[in-house]
């Protein structure tokens, strides 16, 4: 597919089974045959079949519009928590001090077929930020090294997801116009292959990696030759301070849905309504390091001989949709759960992202990843991405992968920090083809069970802004801020029918 400056992009899949819905009703889609089912393949469809927003002034209330965000939350004020392994650990900030991606574009689209994280026929799409898409770029069959040495040259484009000031630099107002009339479910977003990191991860023996750069690498692995690119850093990993790395990651980009779909009506017109479109994330522990097994996970790698000693591994971009009211805040519910594999396990964070004032807390985003802990013993497998959340009679929800698949299931929210609920957790292995293509949400090598029982504790339930504790450890979560989800302030749930759905 090309999109606008005839330049062709990738979105190759990263192994995650991912999910949509079709409808307001949250009804469970059909997988399409998207591309980006891996290195090599291209994406189809067009990204952009409805006409495009133009940049506008983040402050006119002329005409109607929808401001773009790249939100996350403050760090904590409890400093370094240590996510603790058996030889690795995750890094929480300040040890985490940078993430940054060159982003192409961003867009939200009526529909989407989706499989993995590749995607193809989207249309009724309305593009929200467009970067230059001429840097950075590449032919799927070419050397990425080099483009690892462009971005080693220039930070230009460059959005640091740790920095707020770097993070407004993505910030657009779209107008709004008739043409834009239409319920939006999926969005898009797509990045160049380099990605800049700069971290210090604290490891269960008490030691620290930290991330240092070198030259780009690249090996075939397998049958099928897949193309494996890590950095080859010029300072042991174990050698103080951190400095900026340049790794290469095998996509380019990612989808993502509303929970509610965001509907644009001719009334939103008339009125000039302004919507804010907040995309979030938690970068707290997805940033990982390992030292012994595991490290040839890394993207950055150290070296002894042919053997990987050290690594640390940088995630591929993940953030769920919120549209609210410029005068509304975002709210994070944050549940942890241990989950038990064998001898080994992680930390299984469940976060729901609804708007302050809403008496109803609709969930409009919502995220799943695994965390090391001082029980992990071997490499977590990660949670697959939540397409949709449907209600269930009972009271409970279900998280549904893109085919419609119960991922996580019996999950109930809780009123007070430090309650607990209990879920189902679908696990497969890898040679069930159904259950690892979208039919589970851990597929590792042997399953205790096709269901695994996970107690979850809810951590915290803040503004974004809010700090909520990193773990499980006996910890006071405090008192709710001014900030939740119960709260007074704010109007998202006065028009739930208008507003996002």
């Amino acid at each position: 597919m090309t999109r606008s400056g005839g330049r062709q992009l990738l979105l190759l899949c990263a192994g995650l089974a991912l999910g949509c819905g079709d409808s307001e009703r949250d009804t469970p889609a059909g997988a399409g045959s998207g591309g980006g089912a891996g290195q090599g393949s291209t994406r189809s469809g067009s990204a952009g079949d409805g006409a495009g927003g133009s940049a506008g002034n983040p402050g006119a209330s002329d005409t109607a519009g929808i401001q773009l965000r790249l939100a996350a939350p403050a760090p904590s004020a409890s400093g370094l928590n240590q996510l603790l392994a058996f030889a690795g650990g995750g890094a929480v900030r300040p040890g985490l001090h940078s993430l940054a991606y060159h982003i192409y574009s961003v867009q939200i689209c009526e529909s989407l077929e989706v499989s993995g994280s590749g995607f193809n026929q989207a249309s009724g799409c309305l593009e929200l930020y467009s970067g230059d898409q001429s840097v950075l770029a590449y032919e799927l069959d070419g050397d990425w090294t080099e483009l690892a040495e462009q971005a080693r040259a220039s930070n230009d484009g460059f959005i640091d997801l740790l920095d707020p000031v770097s993070r407004a630099g993505l910030a657009r107002t779209t107008s709004l116009g008739s043409e834009h009339v239409r319920s939006y479910h999926y969005g898009i977003i797509t990045w160049s292959l380099p990605i800049k990191v700069s971290a210090q991860v604290a490891l269960s023996d008490g030691s620290l990696l930290y991330t240092h750069d070198g030259p780009t690498r690249m090996q075939t692995i397998g049958a099928d030759h897949f193309r494996d690119y890590f950095t080859e850093p010029g300072t042991a990993l174990d050698v103080a301070p951190a400095e900026p790395a340049v790794v290469i990651l095998g996509n380019g980009g990612n989808w993502f849905k509303f929970q509610n779909p965001l509907v644009i009506r001719q009334a939103d017109l008339d009125e000039k309504r302004q919507w804010v479109l907040d995309l979030v994330f938690n970068p707290e522990g997805i940033v990982k390091g390992f030292a012994g097994d595991g490290a040839e996970r890394g993207n950055v790698r150290e070296l002894s001989g042919s053997s990987a000693v050290r690594g640390i591994m940088v995630p591929m971009l993940d953030l769920a949709p919120v549209p609210h009211r410029a005068s509304e805040s975002v709210v994070r519910e944050s549940y942890l759960g241990n989950v038990t594999l064998g001898g080994s396990s992680f930390d299984a964070r469940i976060e729901l992202y609804s708007v302050a004032g809403d008496p109803n807390a609709t969930v409009y985003g919502v995220d799943v990843k695994s965390l090391v802990t001082a029980q992990t013993t071997s490499v977590p497998p990660e949670l697959a991405k939540i397409s949709s959340l449907r209600s269930e009679s009972d009271g409970s929800l279900s998280f549904l992968s893109y085919r419609g698949a119960p991922l996580i299931s019996g999950f109930r929210r809780v009123a007070a920090e430090r309650d607990t609920t209990t879920a189902t957790i679908a696990c497969a292995t890898h040679a069930d083809r159904e259950g690892a293509e979208g039919g589970a949400a851990i597929v590792v090598d042997s399953c205790p069970a096709p269901q695994i029982e996970v107690t979850f504790t809810l951590v915290g339930r803040r503004n974004l802004d809010g700090d909520i504790p990193l773990s499980l450890g006996p910890v006071d979560a405090g008192a709710p801020d001014a900030g939740t989800a119960g709260d007074a302030g704010g109007d998202a749930g006065a028009e739930p029918s208008s507003d996002a759905g």
